[in-house]
């Protein structure tokens, strides 16, 4: 007959099992006052807070797989705890782990009153998928990367180094260096009269941009009134005034600037503005 805590240690791997079958009879496993806690999700009491938890993570991953014949037990009177390795893929399709970053490594602390487990606490990173670049830079020695705040900041402020030089090679470099290599750019207008406008890919076509724009507009103004961030995407919220140079009119325009970033570069970058306005003053027809 087996001893108490082989037999606990069976309701373990059965914990484990239900979980990854997503098995509504995993609550049987616990005491009513159950304590339980998970990363981000924190500290919980109670079978229904454990039931809502299950809920919450089965939103974020689709499918979640325990290694449970490599579970290794160390047991502690009433307490026993599990080291091992899951793996799994998210509701968007995106499996975990890397095996570089994310190693699905993972410890939980079970302790029992009898057979049922009356606390639970998980250890795990819940970045599955390594999206936490920020924190992934800073630990693996390459310094943390700038936010996207911080980089919208510094590109305006990089920008208005630009146009105090527009043809110094250094202020354009600098302003290219928070470019990744490929970036997906675009600032919606009429290409048959804005040249500048449109879509670009790449690095070397941003430069073209910017070299384009300083033959041809002067600006006059340009306030940036709020810049919105999390953790991967900046919005920048303004007012600008240019001159177009071929025609002598006046370009004025609320606009938006939208800058998904990763690593510390931006990676998407959109520009939204009074197209029709930017328009009619490139083809000669607005106010002088």
């Amino acid at each position: 007959m087996p001893d108490l805590a082989d037999s606990r240690i069976e309701t373990v791997r059965s914990y484990f099992r239900k979980v990854d079958a997503k098995d509504p009879s995993l609550l049987d496993l616990f005491t009513d006052d159950v304590e339980f806690f998970f990363p981000k999700f924190g500290l919980a009491r109670g079978k229904a807070a454990v039931g809502e938890f299950g809920r919450r993570i089965a939103a974020e991953a689709a499918r979640l797989t325990h290694d449970i014949e490599g579970l290794v037990f160390t047991v502690d009177g009433d307490r026993i705890a599990v080291e091992g390795r899951e793996w799994g893929e998210t509701a968007d399709g995106r499996p975990w782990p890397d095996g570089e970053v994310s190693q699905g490594r993972f410890a939980n602390v079970f302790e029992f009153d009898g057979p049922l487990i009356k606390r639970t606490f998980v250890y795990v990173d819940p970045d599955f998928t390594g999206e936490d670049r920020r924190r992934i830079a800073l630990y693996r020695g390459g310094g943390a990367a700038a936010t996207p705040r911080e980089v919208a900041g510094r590109y305006f402020e990089r920008v208005a180094a630009f146009w105090a030089a527009p043809h110094a090679p250094q202020a354009l470099a600098a302003v290219l260096d928070l470019f990744a290599e490929d970036v997906d750019w675009d600032i919606p207008g009429d290409l048959s009269r804005v040249s500048w406008a449109g879509p670009r890919r790449g690095r070397e076509a941003v430069g073209a941009f910017f070299r384009e724009l300083a033959a041809r507009i002067e600006p006059r103004r340009f306030d940036v009134r709020r810049i919105v961030a999390d953790d991967e995407t900046a919005v920048a919220l303004g007012e600008l005034a240019s001159w177009v140079e071929a025609t002598g009119r006046l370009i004025e325009s609320p606009f938006a600037f939208d800058f998904t970033v990763r690593d510390g570069r931006i990676v998407r970058y959109r520009m939204f503005e009074d197209s029709h306005a930017v328009a009619v003053a490139a083809a000669g027809q607005g106010p002088a």
